[in-house]
């Protein structure tokens, strides 16, 4: 697919739009490598053109294509919005756009080779766009319509019918999954009414669970500033000191002896912090809320006894991104690149079965390590590239999930890009706190209202079958603070020395990354000083 890749990274396929298709009418079965009997195929060699279709048909398959094609050549984006799938959540209000003649013509001359049917619920319409490109339009049936599913490319037909294989036999399970994440619960009023129930405030919740837990794991969505101040609360708690003996973070775990140095040093040294920020990440970290929360048990451990001092283990894995000196350096740590969600479930396990200390542990990471339903993780796969169960899963396992108590922050979900923001159950979540006084507040999952519904709090799982409910996924709920004015976040301005921008820039150059501005905070590596950074981090 290397070849691939080029022809659609130089440019030339970007506007090319995401659709799908696939056939519902019984069709005849053609030669195909594809012969499972749950495969169906229709060939079909005619252009869009030749078709003359006009307004919206979603009824089959090929009618919905035709469509999706007068929607494009007309940019009525509105109707492509009504015609897509739940999931994609596009604006069924978007205005119309001016589509001109040489993209028309090109949407009309595009050749619909052949449509393949998995069970007459999931499907695929194959069509050249080109003579050197196949492009592998995916439909499903939504509440009995077909609908626009995203697409994907094919070097040639041999290869367009291996991704099929695997993908449309997903692609059915997870229809009913899109469904079932769409009805969204209309009444407020079971959730209100549990919330009235719970009378204790985040930290309590949390500090109750780490008394009664071997682990407890904090699902969060990073650089929150009321996650920190909820966790720096925490642990100025009297009875926080008797019940956690060792926090584990989600930072490079090869940089734990400088974390060692910092715990252990007799005045407050931030450099050290600084220092291990600066390799995690290709760009460095940058959370001043985190900073503060580790200087804040560092002051903690002044105040007690040597042998009821808290650990800090940072248990995640980074590449060596200030040890690399070539690009073929790089190119081999990321061949050999562990999973990052078994590495820190590895070292937690590690950890809390050789320790002596009878006090438990908290485990604070990002919520999409975090989910117990078996769900594969997300850009955690090591050098195989292959996603493994989350850290919280694959504890939950060797530990006993009743040692493991997981925890989930209300948040606006997106994607791990920032992309694709969807209120949690369509708000009526929010909803429930704000009848409730916004008050913050923990709370079990099981049984509860909350618990019962759908997980749709990491985009990337919300549609996938399998994905659960929230009970499914966490123990406990957390809400700090209503969604609409929380506090912005704070970022670490002195992680960006004008040497580490020297190392930045060293960075950008075997990581091949000198014309992405993207990741250096909107500005060519080659311009790049700490005070663009520090604007762009501030505005």
């Amino acid at each position: 697919m290397d070849s691939l890749a080029k022809k659609f990274a130089n440019g030339r396929y970007k506007a090319i739009y995401v659709i799908a298709l696939m056939m519902l009418a019984a069709f005849s079965i053609a030669s195909c490598h594809i012969s499972q009997p749950e495969f169906t195929q229709q060939e079909i060699n005619r252009r869009v053109s030749e078709y003359n279709h006009e307004g919206i048909d979603q009824s089959s398959p090929l009618k919905y294509y035709l469509s999706r094609c007068y929607v494009m050549s007309e940019g009525k984006m509105g109707q492509l919005a009504k015609i897509s799938t739940a999931k994609f959540g596009l604006d069924t209000c978007a205005i119309d756009r001016a589509v001109d003649i040489k993209k028309k013509q090109q949407i009309l001359d595009e050749k619909i080779v052949k449509i393949v049917v998995y069970k007459d619920s999931a499907a695929a319409i194959i069509t050249e766009y080109n003579d050197s490109l196949l492009i592998v339009n995916h439909a499903w049936i939504e509440n009995g319509k077909w609908v626009n599913g995203g697409q994907g490319l094919a070097e040639n037909m041999e290869d367009a019918e291996k991704q099929l294989q695997e993908r449309l036999p997903k692609l059915c399970r997870n229809v009913r999954r899109i469904e079932e994440v769409s009805k969204l619960p209309l009444d407020s009023k079971p959730f209100t009414d549990y919330l009235k129930q719970q009378t204790l405030s985040p930290e309590e919740f949390v500090l109750q669970q780490i008394s009664t837990h071997k682990l407890v794991i904090n699902g969060e969505y990073h650089r929150r500033k009321v996650s920190w101040d909820m966790l720096r609360r925490l642990v100025a708690l009297p009875d926080f000191p008797k019940v956690c003996g060792t926090i584990f973070m989600e930072l490079p775990s090869r940089e734990h002896s400088t974390m060692d140095m910092f715990l252990g040093s007799e005045k407050l040294n931030g450099e050290l912090i600084l220092s291990i920020f600066r390799n995690e990440q290709p760009n460095g970290w940058w959370d001043k809320g985190e900073y503060d929360f580790i200087c804040d048990v560092w002051k903690l451990n002044q105040r007690l006894p040597l042998e009821e001092h808290i650990k800090i283990q940072l248990v995640d894995y980074q590449i060596p991104y200030s040890q690399i000196q070539s690009e073929e350096e790089y190119q081999s740590a990321l061949s050999q690149a562990e999973n990052r969600n078994t590495h820190m479930a590895d070292v937690i396990e590690q950890s809390i079965k050789s320790s002596n200390d009878s006090r438990n542990s908290l485990f604070l990471v990002g919520c999409a390590h975090v989910y117990k339903s078996g769900s594969v993780g997300i850009a955690s796969a090591g050098g195989d590239g292959i996603e493994q169960m989350t850290a919280g899963a694959q504890l939950a396992q060797r530990l006993g999930s009743q040692h493991v108590f997981t925890l989930f922050q209300h948040i606006l979900p997106t994607d791990n890009g920032g992309g694709h923001p969807s209120a949690i159950r369509g708000g009526i979540f929010d909803q429930a706190f704000a009848e409730n006084g916004n008050r913050p507040v923990g709370f079990l999952l099981q049984g509860s209202p909350f618990g019962k519904e759908p997980f749709d709090g990491i985009y990337e799982k919300k549609y996938e079958a399998g994905a659960g409910t929230y009970q499914d996924n966490f123990d406990g709920y957390l809400f700090l603070h209503p969604l609409n004015d929380e506090p912005k976040f704070e970022p670490l301005l002195e992680v960006f020395s004008d040497s580490f921008v020297v190392e930045l820039q060293r960075r950008s150059a075997y990581l091949g990354w000198n014309e992405r501005k993207d990741v250096w905070f909107g500005h060519h590596i080659s311009e790049l000083t700490k005070e663009l950074i520090h604007h762009s981090l501030l505005k």
